[in-house]
């Protein structure tokens, strides 16, 4: 009986920490596809963007569909538990990623709510204002795209440590 105590300790601890990688890794399959989903909804609404020139449509589009598909991103992570301190972590990593697209749509909308209220007639730093919205909304823009890969690669890194 004294041997089976330890084994069956050890396959409880197994089992566990099986069970926390498939939560991580489901909780990671959920946030590429939504991912993925939510990239191929950005790519329609930046065509139908495009299409239109109505800046309150532009920016009804960006209130209204962009950010509001953002928020169910962040729903769908919150929805997922995960335990371990390294796991937990990247669970926030895509919360803090979701936050940053956010506020880069956010910009967007901002940029163009600046054209339908401002008039560049007569101003001279108007140039020098879109210059740095622009700016921003680029640094921005890398902000987002650094955060992603860094979800990938704590990802990937956590995915090599548990196969080890």
């Amino acid at each position: 009986m004294k041997k089976l105590i330890p084994v069956l300790i050890f396959l409880l601890l197994a089992g566990c920490a099986q069970g926390n990688q498939d939560s991580l890794d489901d909780l990671y399959e959920a946030f590429e596809r939504n991912h993925d989903s939510l990239q191929a909804e950005f790519s329609e609404l930046m065509g139908e963007m495009e299409e239109t020139e109505d800046r309150e449509a532009k920016i009804r589009i960006i209130y209204e569909e962009a950010l509001p598909k953002i928020e169910d991103l962040r729903r769908t992570i919150h929805n997922y538990t995960v335990t371990g301190t390294e796991h937990e972590q990247l669970k926030e990593e895509m919360l803090t990623y979701t936050n940053s697209l956010e506020n880069l749509v956010e910009l967007y909308g901002e940029f163009n709510r600046t054209f339908v209220n401002y008039n560049p007639l007569g101003a001279s730093d108007f140039r020098e204002e879109v210059d740095e919205r622009l700016d921003e909304i680029e640094s921005q823009e890398e902000l987002v795209r650094q955060r992603y890969e860094s979800i990938q690669e704590d990802y990937a890194q956590l995915t090599s440590e548990s196969s080890s």
